[in-house]
């Protein structure tokens, strides 16, 4: 099951942290007792040894593993631990040619190559038959003509992923994200600055107000990261995009309008000492934390493309990966543009990019 890969990846990271130090050789019962009672992945502790589980739990209870500010950074604040590797620049990597993809079973190319965008395995009876390390090129999948963008997450200057949507003196400069669009794309499509568009991938669609911008690229479609939740204090049903994952639709479609979670669960800032408030409030204004937690209109509002992202069906549609790197690929998204004929008034004059 998913979660028997999820908890042996936690335990090749614990133990490797265990082997350089970073946890203690001896956990203490109560931090594994911690996680127990408080950590919903802790009903699959079974999954890994028991003496894996206690340096998992560690980590746990910390959000990971950490090196002292003394070992990590000089006096300057500059990093001094050393980049992974010996420092040479090879035409030809032995150790990399000996290495497998861990789908097909081929090795990997030794040496500098140029290899398209494409699925992590050959699919169907091509995966018996064909010897390749990589499946097929996306854009044989996706042809530019049927899919002529390629939809990319960018955070611009002032957010962060997706924990930047609630601090709100930066959203009191940028409000709201949109779609950023090359304006010789956008004169193709008729679409202006203000106009709603729909955002169309293999795996769903979206809808957001364009941005005629040249800071991108003719071709792609940017999307500023770090809106578009609908889950933090309440859970409200998002609106404004569609799935073609079954899975996913189904899960929408089943979400209520909205609910509410118990205040005292999540609010407990109001026993806190008033300096720590302050510090607190550095994120949102102090009426947020003093008088409740209904979300107000900056709270749920924008559109995130993760729901659209590209899945890969050689892996049984999870999210496309880099073979190589083994990371999510974010910027191979095939996209094409449609024009909605709706309007959208910027809350602000000017965007800020």
């Amino acid at each position: 099951c998913f979660w028997e890969y999820i908890m042996r990846v936690f335990a090749n990271a614990a133990m490797h942290a265990k082997d350089l130090k970073l946890i203690p050789e001896d956990v203490p019962d109560e931090e594994v007792q911690f996680v127990e009672r408080n950590y919903p992945i802790a009903q699959f502790k079974d999954i890994i040894p028991p003496d894996e589980w206690r340096y998992v739990a560690y980590g746990l209870a910390r959000g990971g593993v950490f090196t002292s500010y003394e070992e990590s950074f000089d006096a300057r604040g500059y990093s001094i631990r050393s980049v992974p590797g010996d420092k040479q620049l090879r035409l030809w990597h032995d150790k990399l040619a000996k290495t497998r993809n861990s789908v097909t079973g081929e090795r990997f190319y030794g040496g500098p190559k140029y290899f398209p965008p494409a699925l992590y395995a050959p699919l169907g009876k091509a995966l018996q038959q064909q010897k390749a390390s990589i499946g097929p090129a996306l854009r044989e999948l996706y042809p530019a003509k049927e899919w002529p963008f390629i939809v990319v997450p960018y955070t611009g200057p002032l957010y962060t992923k997706h924990r930047s949507q609630f601090y709100y003196w930066v959203k009191q400069v940028a409000p709201e994200n949109f779609v950023v669009i090359h304006p010789a794309d956008a004169a193709k499509l008729g679409v202006e600055t203000g106009d709603v568009v729909r955002v169309e991938t293999p795996e769903g669609a979206f809808e957001a107000p364009a941005v005629v911008e040249p800071t991108v690229a003719p071709g792609i479609i940017m999307v500023p990261y770090g809106m578009g939740r609908w889950a933090d204090t309440v859970v409200v049903k998002p609106k404004y995009f569609e799935a073609r994952d079954p899975a996913l639709a189904k899960l929408i479609a089943e979400l209520p309008e909205r609910v509410e979670i118990p205040e005292d669960a999540v609010n407990p800032v109001r026993s806190l000492p008033e300096l720590v408030k302050k510090i607190l409030f550095t994120k949102s204004p102090a009426e947020y934390y003093e008088k409740g937690l209904a979300p107000d209109k900056w709270r749920f509002n924008g559109v995130t493309p993760n729901v659209v992202q590209l899945g890969d069906p050689s892996l049984g549609n999870w999210p496309l990966l880099s073979w190589l790197g083994a990371s999510q690929a974010y910027f191979d998204t095939s996209a094409r543009v449609v024009k909605t004929g709706k309007k959208h008034n910027f809350e602000v004059p000017y965007i800020v990019w």
